[in-house]
């Protein structure tokens, strides 16, 4: 439905169900769904993006041959990631400007699942932070704004789980059956943690 197309590099298309905008301009391509928006520039030789996950991160990628890099920023909880990938090999970096934490990771091959302490955090964050909403959810139509600033963590910890939930997910169709990587993390809180594994799918 809404779909127009034309041959000179001009192509439209629009879903209803589920909503999701594609418009393609020659060298330049837009997709916007419910969940976010990505504008990317593509001449032939390299792939560029930029996009915006509503109430999460803004993030920029770029890609050429096997290289690619991509920042995110996250206006909110002001934390910053860094990934780059070349020949496999995967380099991780990430911080938050609020909070002194700091992580770093090398990887190789296909993406390590989570370690159970990591996989027990995140969701017992998130089950802390679902309850926080649900109990407070009554004061939300008074003032929207303020509601969202006063649980914009609750909501960036929720996030988080269902990005863990869609990495392990991806996990099981990636077609590298083997894994090795090195994780640092530092928290002011629990200090200076160091973790590494390999994995083998049959």
């Amino acid at each position: 439905m809404g779909d127009k197309k034309d041959e000179g590099g001009f192509d439209i298309d629009f879903k209803v169900l589920p909503p999701e905008l594609q418009v393609k301009l020659w060298l330049l391509s837009l997709d916007a769904d419910t969940s976010k928006v990505t504008l990317a520039y593509n001449p032939g030789k390299f792939v560029m993006n930029i996009g915006y996950s509503y109430g999460g991160s803004i993030e920029s990628s770029f890609l050429v041959r096997r290289f690619s890099a991509k920042l995110g920023v996250n206006p909110s909880s002001r934390e910053v990631d860094l990934g780059l990938v070349f020949r496999g090999f995967k380099f991780s970096a990430s911080t938050s400007v609020g909070k002194p934490t700091l992580g770093l990771g090398i990887s190789y091959g296909s993406g390590l699942l989570p370690f159970p302490s990591q996989l027990g955090s995140t969701f017992t964050s998130a089950a802390g932070g679902l309850s926080n909403i649900a109990g407070d959810l009554s004061s939300a139509p008074d003032n929207p704004l303020a509601w969202y600033n006063l649980h914009s963590d609750d909501v960036e910890s929720i996030s988080k789980a269902v990005s863990l939930g869609q990495q392990i997910m991806k996990a099981g169709s990636d077609k590298n059956r083997f894994g090795v990587g090195l994780r640092l993390n530092y928290t002011s809180e629990s200090g200076l943690t160091i973790y590494g594994g390999a994995q083998l799918r049959f």
